[in-house]
């Protein structure tokens, strides 16, 4: 038996994101800079933050933003300038964004305008520099990620199943104890591959396995 499900071997057994929202604030030259990260689990999420943040801010001159969300080699990364010049403020916040090694999260960052211009280097420093300040007050934490299974086995067996799933960093989260037993086990991404050809051939087969698809 093989295991036909899909599988992306570039899927990361954990990602780093943030557990709550953090803010941030600082002047340069006489402009003020408020900033504020969010838990964005999708664009809707993350485009409601940004919304928000520009209502209650609307009489600010700039909210500029960055997304950056995924748990794949390719995130889906986004920034808006909203008015300054390119590359001053939306980049400079996805950066910041970047260097935490941050995903499904969002940056705004407001500006109220001194009356001193900050030059294209200014901004991005005073831009980048906001976000980080709101980054490093948010909490972060490890969000793990992996595959769910549905097993059905003989209660003989139950051993040899809970064998499998401590080797491959695994654990069940439901059971069902009827005429045969049903599990239902998350597995990391690392450890999920091959998972169910393992099960059928420590088994010979006597284990019906397949995988839960995704919410």
């Amino acid at each position: 038996m093989t295991d036909q499900s899909t599988f992306d071997p570039g899927l990361p057994d954990s990602v780093r994101v943030l557990a709550g929202p953090g803010q941030g604030e600082m002047t340069e030259q006489r402009s003020r800079f408020l900033a504020f990260a969010f838990p964005a689990p999708d664009e809707t999420a993350a485009r409601e933050a940004i919304a928000g943040v520009a209502r209650r801010y609307h009489d600010a001159r700039h909210a500029c933003s960055a997304w950056r969300l995924g748990h794949g080699l390719l995130p889906h990364e986004h920034r808006n300038d909203d008015g300054e010049p390119s590359g001053t403020a939306g980049e400079p916040l996805l950066a910041a964004i970047r260097k935490r090694e941050l995903t499904d999260c969002v940056v705004v960052v407001v500006r109220y305008f001194g009356g001193v211009k900050l030059g294209t280097g200014g901004l991005a420093r005073a831009y980048g520099g906001a976000a980080a300040l709101a980054l490093d007050a948010a909490p972060v934490a490890d969000l793990p990620l992996g595959r769910r299974f549905r097993l059905r086995f003989p209660y003989p067996l139950r051993r040899v199943i809970e064998h499998l799933l401590h080797a491959r960093g695994g654990r069940s989260e439901a059971e069902d104890y009827a005429v045969e037993v049903t599990w239902e086990v998350w597995l990391p991404h690392s450890g999920s591959r091959g998972f169910t050809a393992a099960v059928f051939e420590a088994t010979a087969g006597a284990v019906t396995a397949e995988e839960i698809p995704q919410a």
